[in-house]
This record gives structure tokens, sequence and C-alpha cells, in this order.
């Protein structure tokens, strides 16, 4: 059908005037957001990011948590050792997340993995932490016990899975001076900094719950957990504003993730109900103890199986790029204590 010049005029208008309205509309209803963003909410184009994570069509994240805080450096502790080292690895395209954990008793690159970020510095601990998974690893974020409360708290509380009930008897307390009993029971519960931390720290639980591998799944699901507050209305960042999230963050974290690495890994956001989120912690598929300690320097530890961790490579990328199961690639196992 041949449209006149004058309707072809008018109906020029008529589009440049929806935009000019949709413009003043979402510019007056939130004003950080940039002219980029608007146009793209209008003309419904996907914005452009400065972060150089884009270049890679896997993120991976290092999350580091260290094993201290005010009260233990209030009596003169300075070192500490980077007890949970869990790698965030993200497939935006494919919509698949990866959270993989590694036993802190690994050696790699001259030493035990939880102790390589004080002794070798952290481009060592990224390197070591790459060799092991396989993954490009450049980016990390690093917190430690104060951090962890500040920012449960700040969320208004964590709603986390609890999926065993158990008592630890010899739980440290926050001075590492004495112990404590601590109890969890089966269900959902909102925990709060202090209750969170202790959950992700218990490693003598009974009924199953007494070891660094089950200590590494709770610590998983206190990240599920805070993914769900990201919308609590209790939270100190509602309404979340990634920005804002991070001025604050950085205030308590150590990390060399950009500003604009955040907001190019929140815009996967929007999609969070089509990811599938695994959970992987290293145990006897892919690591053993070794007998003889003495090219360890006696020190206890966990070493490959397959001497350079090639299983591992294969079962994250596999899950990753193809989306093969990582539950059907482990077998059963004891523990990892």
């Amino acid at each position: 059908m041949n449209i006149s010049k004058s309707k072809k005029i008018v109906i020029g208008i008529l589009l440049g005037s929806i935009l000019l309205i949709s413009y003043l509309f979402i510019s007056n209803s939130d004003s950080r957001l940039s002219n980029q963003n608007i146009i793209s909410k209008v003309l419904k184009i996907e914005p452009t990011y400065n972060s150089d994570l884009k270049e890679n069509q896997i993120v991976n994240i290092l999350l580091i948590g260290n094993d201290i805080g005010r009260e233990r450096r209030s009596s003169g502790q300075t070192g500490f050792n980077t007890d949970t080292l869990i790698l965030l690895s993200i497939n935006s395209k494919d919509k698949r997340v990866s959270l993989t954990s590694f036993p802190r008793d690994i050696w790699q690159n001259g030493g035990k993995i939880n102790s390589i970020l004080a002794t070798q510095g952290m481009d060592q601990l990224l390197d070591a932490i790459s060799k092991i998974s396989g993954q490009k690893v450049t980016k990390y974020i690093s917190i430690d016990f104060d951090g962890i409360r500040w920012l449960v708290d700040a969320f208004g509380g964590v709603p986390v899975e609890i999926n065993t009930t158990f008592t630890d008897n010899s739980f440290p307390d926050i001075y590492d001076t004495r112990t404590t009993t601590v109890s969890f029971t089966k269900g959902n519960e909102v925990m709060n900094g202090d209750r969170a931390l202790t959950f992700a720290r218990s490693r003598k639980g009974d009924n199953g719950e007494g070891s660094d591998l089950m200590r590494a799944k709770r610590q998983h699901q206190i990240l599920k957990g805070m993914i769900k507050s990201v919308e609590n209305e209790k939270s100190v960042f509602f309404p979340f504003d990634i920005k804002d999230f991070y001025t604050e963050v950085i205030l308590h974290t150590q990390t060399n993730v950009s500003l604009d690495d955040a907001i190019y890994v929140f815009s996967f956001y929007k999609n969070i109900n089509d990811y599938q989120i695994k959970s992987l912690v290293l145990d006897d598929k892919y690591i053993y103890h070794p007998e003889n300690a003495a090219p360890y320097g006696g020190a206890w530890v966990f070493v490959a199986k397959d001497f350079n961790f090639s299983t591992l490579h294969q079962d994250l990328e596999n899950y990753l790029m193809q989306g093969v199961d990582l539950d059907s690639t482990q077998t059963p196992t004891q523990p990892v204590k």
C-alpha cells in the first residue's frame, strides 16, 4: 500500500512525539538513568557496557572470605587466612551460573590456597584458582567477618534454606578464644549478620554437617539468599540501585570489580528467574590427601587426583557451555574434612 508524502510526515511527527513523551516520562521518573539507558528503554535497544568482562562469554569473579574481624583485630591478631574461596561463574548467554568452592587445604602454587593471599599476594591467588578451575579468573571481591555481618544486616536479613538440623558443640567464638554451642533447625530462616556468619563458619556440627565440604555448601545457601534479598523492602538498598549499592559495598570490601563491571553483571538480574544455578564443592572425585607430606613441607594438604585438575576443568566447561548437569558428574563421596 502506498503512503502519501503528507501521511508520512504525520506518522513521523507522531513517532517523534511518542519518543519525546517517553523520554520526559522516563527522565522524570528516575533521574539516575543515563541517556543511553533511556534511549534503550524507548527503542528496546540493548545498552552497551564499558566493562571488560563482556569480552568473554563466561564471567568469573572470585569471592574471598577472610577469617578476621574487629574482635580478633582488637585482641592483637593481624594475620588471616582466606578460608572461603568461591568462584562465581556466569554464562549470561545460556543463563547458567555455577558456584564452585575450593577446600582451603588444596596445595597449589607452592602453598595451601588459604595462605596464598597473605604470603604471595592477590595475583598469585587468582592464578592458583585459574589453574585449579580451568577458568580465566581476574576479578575478585574480598570480605571479612565485619563485611559479611554488615552486608547481611544491610539487606534486612537474608532468607536461608537450612537443609539439615544440626548442633555444633565446638564452635569457636568471634574472638577465637573459646568454644560455644550453636544449633540450626531444618527449614527456612531469615538470618541476621551474626547468625549468617555462624552458619557459614560452623564445621564441626553433628548429623553429617561436620566438615569443610558441608560448610561450603551452607555458604552457597547464603549467597542464594542474598539474591532474593535484592527486592527486600526492609533493605537499606531498597529500592535497589546498583550504583548506590556499589558505592556502599566498596567501603566494606576489597575488590577490583569496577562500577562498570558491577553495572554489567547486574544487567543479568532482569532475567534471574531464567537462570540455572548450580553448586559444586570439590570433593574426593577431584582431590585426595597424599600420605607422603614431605613434598608439601610436612603440611596436611589436598592435591588433584588427576595431577592438574583436568576432570574439574572439563566438568565446569561442560556445564557452563553445554548445560551438562554438575549433579550428574559427581559420585557418592565421603565428606572432605
